[in-house]
């Protein structure tokens, strides 16, 4: 029987709710966007999906929109980010780029009032507005807003979730860089993404600024901590909890996943029927990691998963050719899909991946 009341876990991207477990990457951020001694001026975080981008994202952007004299802008992947920032800076009071010149006909009173004479009657006038040459570069016009911004006092901060390389984007970048080389301009940027979708950026050669700076890349979360957070939502058992932990590998997601599970039916010890429904919502999340590999990471992947003693002896054994295996290990740990835990070591740091593979992928 479902539970009718309100489950405090939720799968919503960028949102933890009542179940959020602190990274403390969100504080190390925010630290260094808002202190005057540090020259941090971007992030990237990445990781693999469902890893909890959005959710650290999302503590950094909400945490400035509170903040006095800070301009929070979150653009999106997909859009074109120069003309959208520009857009959103216009509704500024104090800027106008746009309308610059004015020719005006009809009756002025002697305060320059126009239409108005000084006796409070109404006068016939018009005012032809000529839109201002200069705004359609929009280099320009953005330089131009963002000092205006500066010489307010304001910070401006622009974020993008899941970014991924388009035209577009990367032009924006371009400009990025020079905006924040530039002193007379308080700007800084935060992004999340896959490792690879940010190295599409990394390696075009006018974006280096974008390749040195920070990033920071999620881990799995801290069993401890989720254990505690597990008997605290689910009024369970300290070993019951820890059991639930384990099963998730720490992955954020499955976290998520598991938990809203095991609330809505009131059962916390793993089943078949919990099982059986926490393969079927996470085969959707899985679904998009195993695409963004190529067919040799997946027939690699299927071996690793596999070995069950996660041995690189075994997992060579099992494959026809070896000269790849180093390639492929590497390729996969840059996109977080395999980890090393020990030495000589190898695994898939997902809950129930193998049992995915084996029933879709063979």
């Amino acid at each position: 029987m479902m539970n009718s009341k309100i489950s405090p876990f939720t799968r919503t991207p960028g949102v933890a709710g009542k179940a959020i477990i602190e990274t403390h990457f969100s504080d190390e951020i925010i630290n260094n966007f808002n202190s005057e001694d540090s020259y941090k001026y971007v992030y990237k975080i990445v990781g693999l999906r469902g890893s909890g981008k959005s959710v650290e994202y999302s503590l950094v952007m909400n945490h400035f929109r509170g903040e006095k004299k800070w301009l929070v802008y979150s653009l999106s992947a997909g859009g074109n980010p120069i003309q959208t920032l520009i857009s959103e800076l216009s509704r500024i009071d104090f800027i106008n780029n746009k309308k610059v010149s004015q020719s005006i006909g009809g009756n002025i009173d002697a305060s320059g009032n126009v239409g108005v004479l000084s006796a409070g009657i109404q006068a016939q006038g018009t005012i032809n507005i000529s839109e201002n040459e200069n705004y359609y570069s929009e280099e320009a016009t953005l330089k131009g807003m963002l000092e205006k911004v500066s010489k307010e006092k304001y910070n401006v901060l622009v974020g993008v979730d899941d970014i991924a390389k388009t035209e577009e984007m990367a032009e924006f970048l371009s400009i990025l860089g020079t905006l924040i080389m530039d002193p007379n301009i308080n700007i800084r940027f935060i992004c999340t993404g896959l490792s690879k979708n940010i190295e599409d950026f990394v390696n075009l050669p006018h974006l280096s600024f974008f390749a040195r700076n920070e990033s920071i890349t999620m881990q799995a979360l801290n069993l401890h901590s989720m254990s505690q957070k597990y008997r605290q939502l689910l009024g369970i058992s300290h070993e019951d909890a820890v059991a639930l932990s384990k099963f998730t590998k720490g992955y954020a997601y499955g976290y998520q996943v598991l938990g809203e599970i095991c609330f809505n039916h009131q059962k916390y010890v793993i089943d078949e029927e919990i099982e059986a429904e926490f393969d079927e919502t996470i085969g959707s999340q899985y679904d998009l990691i195993w695409t963004t590999m190529t067919q040799s990471e997946q027939d690699f992947i299927k071996i690793v998963t596999n070995t069950d003693t996660h041995a690189v002896a075994d997992i060579k054994r099992a494959m026809n050719n070896t000269n790849s295996f180093n390639s492929l290990r590497d390729r996969l740990i840059k996109k977080h899909i395999l980890v090393s835990p020990s030495y000589g070591c190898l695994e898939v740091p997902l809950p129930r991946f193998k049992e995915y593979v084996n029933i879709w992928h063979t």
